[in-house]
């Protein structure tokens, strides 16, 4: 079998196709043109091709042009490719190889590839936590515009939000000098239109998402009972559950599981992981709350560790355990049942954000 480490950059990329004994074959350098790519490995030996590339913000584009034309296709994790990022010798032509060289052995630590249906379902998603993080930052300059013009005592007790809609009535009258008038008119014409933006976009997730594998379980789960947007953020992170052989994997792609330093007798825990996919784990945390309210025994677990660490530690062992039974029902294909958390005296390890 062919193997063939892949350092793909913008416009170029370096091909090292190494056979079976070990031995490189050749190295190049290519432009970044599908025929030229294509023709490249069908140029090579008739035997099986493997080919291996650390994921980038474009490896779904490389990776609907290339499928086609080798056997097996393997998506390097960028964040646990040590071996590149920490090398004292560090170029595109070495990349290649050593991408190349861990495929062979087995030891590339490989990524997810999700299909290109669900990568652009995710990117829509997440195109729509843009817009709302957006809405939000205008929002906040109207509220800031309206402390440096007007007094507290001045405006209405009737609402809190400046754009809601008593908010938005006042605005529409209030006196302010000309030039920051100006700005408030385009501020809330922005926020208009972005929550125009965030409402369509809605509409389409609903649209595209009535048929999705494990939404009927996971609308069981306390949360997500009815969600309109955290519901699809966690099947689409996710993806596919079997990739994960047990529940504790998931909570740690979700950044839900304390770092550990331990040795011998010692034993230590420290704050949350960082690389995790930090969308699910906002899903995750955001849906905790309601699930409290929906659930008695998610509640009183929630209290008996809020007694023993704080408020702080018992939302996220409760979003821990919320996590749990996610994976449990989609991996099951159950609907959700209550006596899946541990009773309130269960102990397990805490972590602060």
């Amino acid at each position: 079998m062919l193997t063939i480490g892949v350092d793909f950059s913008k416009r170029t990329s370096v091909y090292s196709v190494w056979d079976a004994t070990g031995h490189r074959l050749q190295r190049c350098k290519l432009d970044n043109e599908p025929q030229v790519m294509r023709q490249f490995v069908q140029a090579l030996p008739a035997e099986p091709i493997q080919l291996a590339m650390e994921a980038t913000r474009n490896w779904g584009l490389y990776y609907e042009t290339v499928r086609g034309s080798v056997d097996h296709f393997y998506l390097a994790h960028p964040v646990k490719m040590k071996a590149i990022t920490q090398s004292e010798t560090k170029n595109d032509q070495h990349d290649a190889d050593l991408i190349a060289r861990l495929t062979q052995s087995g030891f590339l630590p490989t990524a997810h590839i999700s299909s290109l249906g669900t990568r652009q379902l995710r990117s829509l998603r997440r195109f729509r936590t843009f817009c709302v993080h957006e809405r939000t930052a205008v929002r906040n300059q109207v509220q800031t515009l309206i402390d440096r013009n007007v007094w507290p005592a001045q405006r209405p007790t009737s609402f809190k939000n400046p754009c809601s809609r008593r908010g938005l009535a006042w605005l529409t009258t209030v006196s302010l000098p000309e030039r920051e008038r100006f700005i408030l008119t385009q501020c809330l014409a922005t926020y208009a239109h972005v929550t125009h933006q965030i409402t369509a976009m809605e509409r389409e997730v609903e649209r595209q998402a009535v048929d999705l594998p494990g939404i009927a379980y996971l609308r069981t789960v306390p949360g997500f009972h009815k969600s309109r947007v955290h519901l699809y953020t966690v099947l689409w992170e996710i993806d596919d559950i079997q990739r994960f052989h047990k529940a504790r994997n998931l909570a740690h792609y979700a950044g839900l599981i304390p770092r550990e330093h331990s040795s011998g007798d010692t034993h230590r825990t420290g704050r949350l992981v960082k690389q995790a996919n930090k969308h699910l784990r906002t899903a995750l945390l955001e849906s905790v709350f309601g699930a409290m309210l929906a659930d008695r025994s998610l509640r009183a677990y929630y209290q008996s560790v809020k007694d023993r660490r704080g408020s702080g530690p018992a939302i996220i062992a409760t979003t821990r355990q919320l996590s749990y039974a996610v994976y449990h029902v989609l991996k099951d294909q159950t609907a959700y049942r209550a006596q899946s958390f541990p009773p309130a005296t269960a102990s397990g390890p805490l972590a602060e954000e």
